[in-house]
């Protein structure tokens, strides 16, 4: 599966010889690009009961993912002045860097991202609150914020080593990959050309691993999920019946444990497949080991698409704000307001992980509940 150069683009990436039949129909899926060239920046009515700003009312948007760009587009159709702040060195957030460019090409963000610019949205990249940016200097300078910062706080696991080598959150990964491409840069960390991957999480994000490993020229590929096939809502199609016999995607596996070389440098995993048993009450089922099942995995790169756990501390501690039971940006006494005045909150880092969709509408709702709040103040 060794291949002389990593795979960027859709066409090419569906002729790979080999190419598993998951990953064929996930190459073809173009829902996700439709739906950012057609739908995310359509023009709506404005809400009949949202007054254009007068002036230029200046509000800031931290963030610049899909809630984020949904905030400043609304926000500049009703006449407000749009600063966006970034962190990294592009715009677009989980758009630019969370999904590969088979998937998503990066030339039609950055076209959604220009429309914005010449909308009179600025951007302003590498700049971090409570670093580059104080919480104190956007009060100052905005009449109000909306953060936009997502779910960026991985799920760990106990059983990785803090200096383990060879072991990537997915998220990280997939940004080494994007840029890899868009700088040319030939010396990525996390390259799987050659080697044993294993992924640990059948979600969506691990699906991507899974292809970008592909498209890589990677020796082999195993991609785990505790849950069975039927329980993971992914039955559509006969789905199921399509990955039963497929040798890179194993359901009802567990991880029991990561194994190292003398350097810190995983060599395989220890895996075991498991049974749902529900019990006589009813209660849901959980997961009992397969006695006998138990088996090494060799594995020189470890990909972890766990998940996330909400937004990252710092966020909490910067903008002072409430947090939810589940790790989520508390609510004020609004839908988007937070416990700070003039503050509002969007997309995953108030409502938990969700899809692209969710996001741009969460951005465009809290944007519309900003402008009332302003508006309101004026009374």
């Amino acid at each position: 599966m060794l291949r002389k150069q990593a795979v960027f683009d859709r066409e090419t990436f569906l002729t790979l010889p080999d190419l598993p039949p998951r990953l064929k129909l996930w190459g073809e899926d173009r829902e996700l690009e439709d739906f950012l060239v057609k739908k995310a920046f359509t023009i709506n009515p404005i809400p009949s009961s949202v007054a254009r700003a007068d002036d230029e009312v200046k509000i800031a948007v931290v963030g610049s993912g899909p809630a984020g760009l949904g905030s400043a587009d609304e926000l500049t159709r009703l006449g407000f002045k749009v600063t966006v702040f970034e962190r990294d060195d592009r715009p677009g957030g989980l758009l630019m860097y969370g999904v590969p460019n088979i998937k998503l090409p990066k030339n039609i963000v950055m076209q959604k991202i220009e429309a914005l610019q010449d909308a009179g949205v600025e951007f302003r990249l590498q700049t971090e609150i409570g670093k580059q940016v104080t919480f104190a200097d956007l009060q100052k300078e905005f009449a109000a914020i909306i953060v936009c910062v997502g779910s960026t706080s991985p799920r760990r696991l106990k059983m990785i080593r803090d200096d383990a080598k060879g072991v990537y959150y997915a998220k990280d990964f997939l940004t080494y990959v994007t840029k890899e491409m868009l700088e040319q840069n030939t010396s990525v960390p996390a390259d799987t050309a050659g080697k044993d991957v294993v992924i640990i999480g059948g979600g969506d994000t691990g699906i991507d691993c899974a292809a970008v490993a592909f498209a890589q020229g990677a020796r082999s590929i195993l991609q785990l999920e505790l849950r069975e096939c039927e329980m993971t809502g992914k039955t559509q199609d006969g789905f199921c019946e399509l990955v039963s016999s497929d040798p890179t995607l194993s359901y009802g596996t567990m991880l029991q444990d990561v194994l190292y070389d003398d350097n810190g440098f995983v060599k395989g995993v220890r895996i075991a497949k498991v049974e749902w048993i529900s019990s006589a009450s009813g209660s849901l089922p959980k997961p009992q080991l397969i006695e006998g099942s138990e088996s090494e995995i060799p594995a020189q790169l470890l990909l972890l698409a766990t998940g996330f756990t909400g937004p990252e501390p710092a966020v909490f501690s910067t903008f002072a704000f409430n947090k939810t039971p589940v790790g989520t940006i508390a609510k004020g006494s609004g839908y988007f307001d937070t416990s700070r005045a003039g503050v509002f909150a969007a997309g995953d880092a108030r409502r938990g992980q969700g899809v692209v969709e969710w996001a741009f509408a969460e951005g465009r709702n809290a944007a519309v509940e900003c402008a009332e709040y302003l508006h309101a103040l004026k009374k």
